[in-house]
C-alpha cells in the first residue's frame, strides 16, 4: 500500500501473510469496536440508492479484501466487480466467490477499468491508507472516471478522533485459542497518523503440540479531515456530499468514530 513504511521497516506488505485470518479480525472489530457488519452496510447503501433516478445494478468495490462485501452485494442481486492490491486477499475472495464475480488486482489510486458502474463502494477504512491529499484526490478522480453521471460513491473511514485518540498510543490483545494477536498503536507526534504493529500467533495446521507460527505486519493509518475530503471530492466531480455516523441515518459529529461518506457523480 502506498504510504506504508512496511518494506523499509523490515515488515511484509499488509495482509501478505495474514489474509487467511482477516475475516476473524473483522468479527472481532464488529464485536469489540462497533464496526458495522457487511449486511448493515449494504442496508444503508440500498436505502440511499432507492431514491436515485438512476437504478443501481452494476457495482464496483475497491479494496474488496477477502470479498465479504462483494459476497453480500452479489447475494442481493447486484452485478459486482471486486478490486484489491493484495494477491493473498484476492485468493481468499476467489475461494469464497468462485468464478461468478470478476476480481481485479490493482492498487489505488489507479483503477484500470473502462466499464462504467452505477455505484462504487469502499469499506473497512481502506482510504485511511492514503498518505496525502495528492493520493486521495487522485483516488477520487479515478472513481469519478468510472462512475456514470448520477451514480453513487459510498465509502467509510476511521475518523480523526478514532485514529489519533481512541487508537492513538494504545495496545489491544486477544486470545481466541488457535489464534492470538496484539495490536499496538503508536501515534505520530503531529497527529497525522497512527502506526499499527499487528503481531499474530496462529496455531499450525494439524499441530498436536500447540505449536504456533508468529507473524508481524505494520499498518500506517492516516487521519483524514472532513473539509479536505469535501474539497477533494468536489474537485473530482462529486456533489451531494454527506457524512454519516457508522452506516446510520445520523449525521456524523465530533463523537463519530466510523464515518460513512456518500456522494453523487455530477
Amino acid at each position: 500500500m502506498k504510504g506504508q513504511p512496511c518494506v523499509s521497516a523490515g515488515f511484509p506488505e499488509p495482509y501478505a501473510v495474514t489474509a487467511d485470518t482477516y475475516d476473524r479480525l473483522v468479527d472481532y472489530a464488529i464485536n469489540q469496536w462497533g464496526e458495522s457488519p457487511r449486511p448493515r452496510m449494504v442496508d444503508f447503501m440500498q436505502h440511499l440508492w432507492e431514491d436515485r433516478s438512476i437504478p443501481v445494478h452494476d457495482v464496483l468495490e475497491v479494496c474488496c479484501g477477502t470479498g465479504l462485501m462483494v459476497e453480500e452485494l452479489h447475494r442481493r442481486g447486484y452485478e459486482v466487480t471486486g478490486l484489491d492490491r493484495s494477491e493473498s486477499m484476492l485468493n481468499i475472495a476467489r475461494t469464497r466467490l468462485g468464478e461468478k464475480v470478476p476480481l481485479i488486482q490493482a492498487e489505488l489510486p489507479k483503477i484500470p477499468l473502462e466499464q462504467q458502474f452505477d455505484a462504487v463502494v469502499c469499506a473497512a477504512a481502506a482510504l485511511n491508507y492514503m498518505p496525502d491529499e495528492a493520493h486521495l484526490g487522485e483516488t477520487f478522480r479515478s472513481v469519478a472516471s468510472i462512475v456514470q453521471p448520477g451514480g453513487a460513491f459510498v465509502f467509510d473511514i476511521l475518523s480523526r478522533a478514532m485514529v489519533t485518540s481512541t487508537f492513538g498510543t494504545s495496545t489491544w490483545a486477544a486470545d481466541l485459542g488457535d489464534l492470538a494477536f496484539i495490536w499496538k498503536f503508536e501515534g505520530d507526534a503531529s497527529g497525522g497518523y497512527s502506526d499499527l504493529t499487528y503481531t499474530q500467533f496462529q496455531q499450525r495446521n494439524g499441530s498436536a503440540d500447540d505449536a504456533f507460527t508468529a507473524t508481524r505486519e505494520l499498518h500506517r493509518l492516516y487521519a483524514l479531515d472532513r473539509d479536505v475530503i469535501r474539497r477533494l471530492a468536489g474537485d473530482a466531480g462529486f456533489s451531494d456530499i454527506a457524512v454519516f455516523d457508522n452506516y446510520s441515518s445520523r449525521p456524523a459529529d465530533e463523537t463519530t468514530y466510523y464515518e460513512t461518506w456518500a456522494m453523487t457523480r455530477i
